[in-house]
C-alpha cells in the first residue's frame, strides 16, 4: 500500500536558476507570466482586468521613489539567491547597474488580485536581506510592511492605513503617508 502511494504522490522538479535562465534563452515561457521562487515556476496572478488600477498605483509609487532613479528598477527580475527570481513590481536596488540586481533597499508589490501571492515572497525577499518589503493593496488602500529580515521570513509585519507613515529609510526617499500614495 504504501509503495502504491508513493507510486501517485506527485514528484517536484526544483529549478536552479541557471536552468530557469536556459528555459527563457530558449523561449520556452514565452508568452507565459512566470517567475522562479524557491526553485519552482510559477504562475504571476493575472491582474486583468484591474490593469489600470495596478498601473496607476505602480505610478504613484514610482513618483514615490523617483527621488532615487539612480536605484529604482521597475518591473525586472531581482536574483534574489540561487532558485529564487521573484519579479517585483518596483524595488530600489543596491546594485541597480546590473542587468538583473542581486541586492534590494526596498521591494514594493503592487496587489490588486495578487495579495496572497505577493504577502507569500515575504520569506523569499527576507532570505534575500531586503530590510524593507511592502505590499501595496490598491483595493484596500493599505500596505503590509515588512522590517527586519531573517533567514526564516520578517521578524516585523504591519498593517500600514490613511495617514500611517511609508517610510522606505533610503536617503533622498521622503516619508509620506499611505493616504498620500493610495488615495481614496
Amino acid at each position: 500500500m504504501l509503495h502504491e502511494a508513493m507510486a501517485l504522490a506527485p514528484s517536484v522538479h526544483r529549478f536552479t536558476s541557471a536552468e530557469y535562465d536556459a528555459l527563457i534563452s530558449a523561449g520556452a515561457l514565452d508568452g507565459l507570466r512566470v517567475e522562479l521562487l524557491d526553485g519552482l515556476i510559477v504562475d504571476v496572478p493575472d491582474m486583468s482586468p484591474q490593469g489600470d488600477l495596478h498601473v496607476g498605483t505602480v505610478r504613484a509609487f514610482t513618483r514615490l521613489l523617483a527621488a532615487r532613479a539612480d536605484l529604482l528598477v521597475v518591473q525586472s527580475t531581482f536574483a534574489a539567491a540561487e532558485g529564487d527570481m521573484p519579479e517585483p513590481d518596483l524595488m530600489l536596488a543596491s546594485t541597480p547597474q546590473l542587468a538583473r540586481p542581486t541586492a534590494g533597499l526596498l521591494v514594493v508589490e503592487v496587489a490588486v488580485s495578487s495579495r496572497g501571492h505577493d504577502l507569500a515572497k515575504a520569506a523569499t525577499y527576507a532570505r534575500a536581506g531586503v530590510p524593507r518589503y511592502w505590499v501595496a493593496d490598491a483595493r484596500a488602500r493599505e500596505v503590509v510592511e515588512h522590517t527586519d529580515p531573517t533567514p526564516g521570513g520578517y521578524r516585523s509585519v504591519t498593517t500600514l492605513r490613511g495617514a500611517d507613515v511609508l517610510d522606505a529609510r533610503v536617503d533622498g526617499v521622503p516619508p509620506t503617508t499611505v493616504a498620500a500614495v493610495l488615495p481614496g
